[in-house]
């Protein structure tokens, strides 16, 4: 069996290269999905772990009552990366919220008061500027 060769099909090379690129994306886009979906499913793997209760979606215009303490949307949010399984330092949580530093405490402490449990480690340093790193506990 013959190689075809492109020139014996007249077609222009800036259509053989649009089609190699379009090829490639399709590629990269496909590795990402399944990258994504392997990561979603160890990330639901991991909450799975940490509670008996499965992950709750938020309707942020829904009234959050949480043991008698009111729970705002940025309470909500902190809840979401916190639930995530890995420990996360109040700076970080303070960019990914858009608030403060000072205010991620007291999100922290309004959490602690909802009954929320925390995980808290200390890093036994302060080179990056903060000593504990914190993420909701793992249930019993």
């Amino acid at each position: 069996m013959t190689k075809n060769n492109n020139n014996s099909l007249n077609i222009p090379q800036h259509l053989i290269d649009s089609f190699k690129r379009l090829a490639n994306d399709f590629e990269t886009h496909i590795r990402a999905d399944e990258r994504d979906r392997i990561i979603s499913k160890m990330r639901g793997d991991l909450f799975a772990e940490q509670t008996s209760q499965p992950p709750k979606t938020y309707d942020p215009a829904a009234a959050f009552d949480y043991a008698g303490q009111q729970l705002n949307e940025t309470h909500r949010r902190l809840i979401a990366y916190l639930s995530q399984g890995t420990f996360y330092a109040v700076p970080t949580l303070a960019g990914h919220l858009g608030v403060q530093k000072q205010s991620v405490y007291a999100y922290l402490d309004g959490l602690k008061r909802a009954g929320y449990q925390l995980e808290i480690r200390n890093t036994g340093n302060l080179k990056g500027g903060y000593r504990n790193i914190y993420r909701l506990a793992k249930a019993a």
